[in-house]
């Protein structure tokens, strides 16, 4: 015996507000494709949504870089003796 599960993608509406010249363009454009607005706003914001990453080119200069400095790494020793010197201590 088989059973076929058919699977349901909730859709929900969403208003958006944009001038009537792109509204009637976009529209236009649709129809020439043979697909729907709504759909080609589905794509584009998935699109949006896959390139939106966190910005991480400060970690990634930290861990390409770390543990490369050497010498002095007690750096705590390091900053009071900056500070006695700059404040003649």
């Amino acid at each position: 015996m088989r059973i076929f599960e058919k699977s349901f993608k909730m859709t929900v509406k969403l208003n958006l507000t944009i001038n009537e010249k792109t509204a009637k363009r976009i529209k236009s454009y649709a129809t020439r494709k043979k697909t729907s607005v709504s759909k080609i706003a589905q794509e584009q914001f998935e699109q949006v949504l896959k390139s939106d990453k966190p910005d991480t080119s400060f970690l990634d200069f930290i861990n390409k870089y770390a543990g490369s400095i050497k010498g002095n790494t007690d750096y705590d020793k390091a900053r009071d003796e900056y500070l006695k010197k700059k404040y003649g201590l």
